[in-house]
């Protein structure tokens, strides 16, 4: 209940100070250009078995651009403003405000995915065929929830390295790759399987897939879900000893402002 008491109001401060401004409305039309371009290709390379993990791939990649470019950015700008110090020495753990205003990033970033997904359909111009659909939104979820704990680290890493998010910006595209979220990981060279194996999406993305072509085994399928459960509960204990290692600078320095 404590925890709550801190997540909510921080939520309701991210939604006053990240109002629908004109930087939202460009990202909207940014992430539907960029769905229409990948949609247009597969439809044109007539891979139409692909259409659907195609359409709900470029939502997630909306989701994904905006909870790491966007939440770094917002970090930034709040530790060049020297309003995140006041935050962070709070008595409220800086794991639970990071988490916070990451959940948030992502729930405000789902509207986006939902263009995004929408265009892909106007694009193609036809509903792509989901075989199981209950199965579908509970590997999305479970993909969300890898995000947001993807994210929260990241969060950790910016206040770390003193709120250059820009260095974030590279490695984007790279881990939405090895996230499943532009093409299923089994695709990928053995190397780099390996490696997106560490990613929760990876897993929660091939219950996307398998929900979509037909689901052949229950038992791969609870299993890959257990697995992502498993690796984000893995991501989230590691962000946790990050968190405690910004609380360690805060005591040492006394502030996040002077780096």
């Amino acid at each position: 209940m404590y925890q709550l008491n801190i997540v909510w109001p921080t939520i309701v401060k991210e939604w006053k100070a990240n109002y629908m401004g004109t930087g939202r409305v460009y990202k909207y039309l940014g992430d539907a250009a960029r769905s229409a371009a990948l949609a247009w290709i597969v439809y044109q390379s007539g891979a139409l078995n692909t259409l659907a993990f195609v359409a709900v791939g470029v939502a997630m990649i909306s989701i994904w651009t905006g909870v790491i470019a966007l939440g770094g950015w917002t970090l930034e700008s709040e530790l060049y403003g020297k309003t995140l110090d006041y935050t962070l020495i709070s008595p409220s753990p800086i794991a639970i405000i990071l988490f916070s205003k990451t959940l948030f990033q992502a729930l405000s970033e789902i509207p986006s995915g939902i263009v995004s997904f929408i265009v892909a359909l106007v694009v193609v111009r036809e509903i792509p065929y989901v075989a199981n659909l209950p199965s579908l939104s509970f590997s999305l979820i479970l993909a969300l929830v890898g995000m947001v704990v993807i994210g929260i680290f990241f969060s950790a890493l910016v206040v770390l390295v003193g709120g250059r998010a820009g260095f974030f910006m590279g490695i984007v595209p790279f881990v939405a790759v090895l996230s499943g979220f532009v093409l299923p990981v089994s695709q990928l060279p053995a190397g780099l399987e390996i490696v997106a194996r560490f990613m929760p999406s990876s897993w929660a993305m091939d219950g996307v897939w398998a929900s979509i072509g037909g689901i052949e085994s229950w038992s791969t399928l609870l299993l890959g879900w257990g697995i992502a459960i498993a690796v984000s509960a893995a991501w989230f204990c590691i962000t946790y000893y990050l968190c405690v290692a910004v609380e360690k600078r805060i005591r040492i320095t006394g502030t996040l402002s002077a780096y």
